[in-house]
């Protein structure tokens, strides 16, 4: 948590909404990652949080990326991560980004597609590594917009097309390995067995230097202990390296929303009205993501709020049914575990205009990007 005095001073030097975002908390999350995957490759999923100060930061701590457009290569790029250690991801992979990738100097492209793989022969990709990503069509447990590895999904490849391509890239030699990324906030480990099941019939096949197995951990509670032995096992079996590719993981417990109560209404549901809403921290209206929040000051006189937006939307909520003080106009709230998927999925809607971000460095504050 960031103490209070800290909170008003940002609250006062740039205003509210405003996104915090903690540097240490994302070296502990790194140093727990490697303490049970010592040498997995991290590729950090840059869409989680693409703030050119966090991207900095994974680079001085020999962190990779993983990237699925243009804008997130060319931040990659600018922020000083290496070119070997990034890898193209995605469904998209147009003419223009598979031209980049290839001037740029990646290591490995993740192909999603059939379609994908037909275009990038149009293109001299010897020096590259393929990764194949699987659908494992599996329920994955969480969400279905986060379900990513569900047979419905528009993930991935069909088990015969991703034969299809194994056979092609192994005769090349060009075959890093298999990709799977079952969906994101996996908390179920089941999940993994059943995805490691379907890949181990490729890889005794087909072979591959490396198991890709995403993200997608759970936080804040992921077992990390659980999960490396089942990786372990079945990389140490079959004699591969591991990669994987968290972005909500290193990053999310990092940042922080600070918002200010414009309005408290009571009737058979109490509200607070804030500052902060859907346009700047869509998950709870998207996802029915559930944040941590807590009053900066108050403490007694506890009540049960809806803690709402300021926009004409009735899905502009923050949180349900939490229990805070009694708050009034300009009370300031901090919703936590909001560094991923909360300003890089915020928007202009209703002409809002989007919050400053700031990064705080040993208890030193650093404006990172102003308010719009």
């Amino acid at each position: 948590m960031i103490n209070k005095e800290l909170l008003f001073k940002i609250a006062q030097d740039y205003g509210t909404p405003t996104y915090i975002y903690k540097l240490e908390h994302i070296q502990n999350n790194i140093n727990k990652l490697m303490q049970y995957l010592p040498t997995a490759q991290i590729l950090y999923a840059v869409k989680a949080n693409p703030n050119g100060a966090i991207l900095k930061f994974l680079a001085q701590n020999k962190v990779g990326a993983e990237v699925i457009s243009m804008g997130e290569l060319q931040r990659a790029l600018a922020a000083g991560l290496s070119p070997e250690n990034i890898s193209l991801d995605g469904p998209r992979q147009d003419p223009e980004l598979i031209e980049a990738a290839i001037k740029a100097g990646i290591k490995w492209v993740s192909l999603d597609s059939m379609s994908q793989w037909q275009l990038w022969q149009n293109f001299e990709h010897s020096k590259l590594k393929f990764f194949i990503r699987l659908n494992p069509a599996l329920d994955p447990k969480t969400h279905p917009h986060l379900s990513t590895g569900a047979a419905e999904s528009k993930f991935g490849m069909t088990l015969a097309e991703t034969e299809l391509v194994a056979a092609d890239l192994k005769a090349k030699g060009q075959l890093a390995g298999f990709h799977v990324h079952a969906g994101s906030q996996i908390s179920d480990f089941a999940v993994y067995d059943e995805v490691l099941a379907r890949l181990k019939p490729l890889f005794t096949k087909y072979g591959g230097e490396y198991i890709n197995i995403g993200g997608g951990f759970h936080v804040p509670d992921f077992d990390f202990k659980a999960f490396a032995k089942i990786m372990n096992d079945f990389s140490d079996d079959l004699g591969l390296k591991i990669v994987t590719e968290p972005g909500r993981y290193l990053v999310a417990d990092s940042g922080f929303l600070l918002t200010k109560v414009l309005h408290s209404k009571t009737g058979s549901l109490n509200h607070l009205i804030c500052d902060a809403g859907m346009a700047d921290l869509i998950r709870p209206a998207l996802y029915n993501g559930v944040h941590p929040i807590k009053a900066v000051s108050k403490s007694e006189n506890l009540t049960l709020y809806d803690v709402d937006g300021p926009l004409c939307e009735n899905a502009d909520r923050l949180a349900r049914a939490v229990s805070l003080p009694e708050l009034e106009s300009g009370d300031l709230l901090v919703i936590s575990q909001a560094g991923a998927y909360g300003f890089t999925m915020s928007s202009n809607y209703a002409s809002s205009f989007r919050p400053a971000e700031v990064v705080i460095d040993n208890n030193e504050i650093k404006l990172v990007k102003k308010r719009e």
